[in-house]
């Protein structure tokens, strides 16, 4: 099962009833030997631990059939194909999610409490381009697009080649010159069906980058009637042949392009937010900034450090976030209750007001601010003058 925004909005809005929302990571890690033992009783002894858990606290009816089941997936797990997984299950209410995952996962673990552990999901949150690759040569063209790590080839053409015989020797020189104005045409036609191809795409699918593999002498060729907006949105050109491709390499190397993109956007947002902040316009920066600028709807982007923790309280019925263990709220007055890691509370209402949100691992200068900060759509109070004085 392919985990969503909508998916990530129901596990993010839910609570359980009787504090049974169990929360399962696992994240493949290199076995020291084939049978996977480590893997396997590592999980048994996170289930166990959370059953004893449960049993001190009242709460093993409503988790014990949860964590039988992963008890039972635990020795066949055997590193998941390479994939992570993540499992969101409530037995208290008949409630089970589960997920296969890119291995992107802060750390294998188990948690029990009255909503979902989204902590661990972080790293996934943060929309991942959709790509456009096409490889070329002067004949043929072949095309993928990878969506969430999924490259599947969709489309492909080739344009005949000269046929054996149609040289100087056969025709003379004068009838080789035309020919090989010919043979120019036919290839210069063939890049400007590319391009309108490509084109076409990127107006029906929207895909955000696109990748291209050729050689250099075709790519002088090309170049040459590729449209503005296909050059603009070039990540990378990558040097191989359509007839040569082998879609494991292909996949890799895509996936390094955009590693490398998404890097410097995360480096580009962190500097624009400082950048902004500093002018009083469009930033906030350090956790009591963000948490206002999110509850007056300002934020565009929220960025996340990976090690970012904080404390504090959330009101279960307007849902406002609080800095201190509060016993009521001060926004309505009514209980709150207090949350050892606000990391899950901003992630839900990040969720719930479609803003983006990215991750950001190991940045120094996000960790000088508090490890959190975000690009704004507008400054509220800035907006607000404006409306005054039209």
């Amino acid at each position: 099962m392919i985990i969503t925004r909508e998916s990530l909005r129901e596990l993010a809005e839910y609570e359980s009833p009787k504090s049974c929302a169990l929360t399962f990571y696992y994240q493949p890690d290199t076995p020291k030997d084939q049978s996977h033992r480590e893997e396997a009783i590592m999980v048994k002894d996170l289930a166990r631990d959370a059953l004893h858990e449960a049993e001190k606290g009242g709460k093993a009816e409503g988790v014990r059939p949860a964590l039988h089941r992963i008890l039972e997936m635990a020795d066949m797990i055997h590193g998941n194909g390479g994939k992570a997984k993540a499992i969101f299950a409530d037995s208290s209410n008949g409630f089970w999610r589960e997920f296969d995952l890119p291995p992107k996962l802060l750390a294998t673990r188990l948690v029990v409490n009255r909503r979902f552990h989204l902590h661990g999901l972080a790293p996934l949150m943060e929309t991942t381009p959709a790509v456009c690759v096409c490889v070329l040569d002067r004949s043929k063209a072949r095309l993928w697009e990878m969506k969430d790590g999924t490259l599947r080839e969709f489309f492909g053409f080739f344009q005949p080649r000269q046929r054996k015989g149609e040289t100087q020797e056969s025709y003379g020189y004068m009838a080789a010159g035309r020919i090989g104005r010919n043979l120019a045409e036919i290839t210069k036609q063939h890049y400007k069906k590319v391009n309108d191809t490509l084109v076409k795409m990127y107006d029906r699918d929207g895909w955000d980058n696109l990748v291209i593999g050729c050689r250099d002498d075709n790519w002088a060729e090309l170049s040459e009637v590729l449209h503005p907006y296909l050059k603009q949105n070039l990540a990378k050109r990558l040097r191989m042949e359509p007839s040569s491709v082998k879609e494991p390499a292909l996949r890799e190397e895509v996936q390094k392009v955009l590693q490398e993109r998404q890097a410097i956007r995360r480096q580009e947002l962190v500097l624009e937010a400082i950048g902004q902040a500093h002018r009083e316009s469009r930033g906030a920066l350090g956790l009591r900034r963000v948490l206002r600028s999110m509850e007056a709807g300002e934020i565009q982007t929220l960025l996340l450090g990976d090690r970012f923790q904080a404390t504090g309280s959330e009101c279960s019925h307007c849902g406002h976030i609080g800095l201190s263990h509060e016993a009521a709220c001060t926004l309505c007055d009514q209980p709150a209750k207090p949350v050892e890691d606000l990391t899950n509370a901003i992630l839900r209402m990040a969720l719930r007001m479609n803003i983006e949100i990215v991750f950001v691992e190991g940045n120094p200068i996000l960790e000088k601010i508090g490890h959190i900060a975000a690009v704004l759509r507008y400054r509220a109070a800035k907006k607000q003058n404006i409306e005054m004085a039209s």
